[in-house]
């Protein structure tokens, strides 16, 4: 379940927002939305790459606030949806043939600045982003699968959430009886918060019985080859590693 910003659940989004405006809401710039054909360049180049060498497709990279975010794009995933403020990022990827309607794996990956000045651990953050409990009919969990400092003060917190079973209208899309869960890798520096998914939407599923076990989680994430989180646009001792394959 891609908890997103404009397209998915917004549960994540909402709490993001609260979280990082204490007082009164900061007036926000107009958002700038991007679909799939926006992205065709994008596309073509993540196509021709994979045919010519798909051990090394396809690197993505935005720039979040002062900082800069790379990780693979894995499998046949392509960009599908973009919306973006001078507060506010999310960018959402899906396999090659699927689209925001009928995806069943979904990458996500959303900024939001400000949050990281929240006066709540990142324990707690993770509990309020990621609850997943009122769009579920059965089976909503969140669980930590690991969490830490990095060298330079970025905190970081994997977790494995989601719904055995959607409830109707539970978010945007919703397909009520389907099985979704995601894996969220949130960053927390002192003033901002990014958030890296992945998601799987398929066949309802009970307890424990989720398509990617606590056990797979590291593996799956492996995917994303290394998640560098760098204050220049430049891979280097600048970059914090929040995940590197082995």
């Amino acid at each position: 379940m891609a908890q997103a910003w404009a397209t998915a659940t917004g549960g994540a989004a909402a709490a993001l927002l609260t979280l990082a405006v204490p007082g009164p809401a900061e007036a926000q710039s107009p958002s700038q939305v991007r679909n799939a054909p926006d992205f065709a360049g994008v596309i073509a180049a993540y196509r021709k790459q994979r045919a010519s060498d798909p051990d090394s497709c396809c690197t993505f990279s935005a720039p979040v606030f002062e900082r800069e975010v790379r990780f693979q794009v894995f499998a046949t995933f392509e960009p599908a949806y973009e919306a973006r403020n001078d507060r506010q990022l999310i960018m959402e990827f899906v396999p090659q043939g699927e689209t925001m309607d009928n995806w069943t794996r979904m990458i996500t990956f959303s900024a939001f600045k400000g949050a990281g000045t929240a006066p709540v651990s990142t324990a707690d953050m993770q509990q309020r982003f990621f609850n997943t409990a009122k769009g579920c009919e059965v089976a909503n969990f969140s669980r930590v699968i690991a969490s830490g400092r990095m060298a330079d003060g970025t905190e970081y917190n994997l977790s494995s959430n989601g719904c055995g079973s959607t409830a109707a209208g539970g978010y945007p899309g919703a397909r009520t009886g389907r099985g979704e869960q995601f894996l969220a890798l949130l960053l927390r520096d002192d003033e901002n918060v990014a958030v890296l998914q992945y998601a799987e939407r398929g066949e309802s599923f009970g307890p424990r019985e989720e398509p990617v076990g606590d056990a797979l989680v590291l593996a799956m994430m492996s995917r994303f080859r290394s998640i560098a989180f760098c204050r220049g646009k430049t891979v280097s001792d600048d970059c914090s590693i929040a995940f590197s394959a082995p």
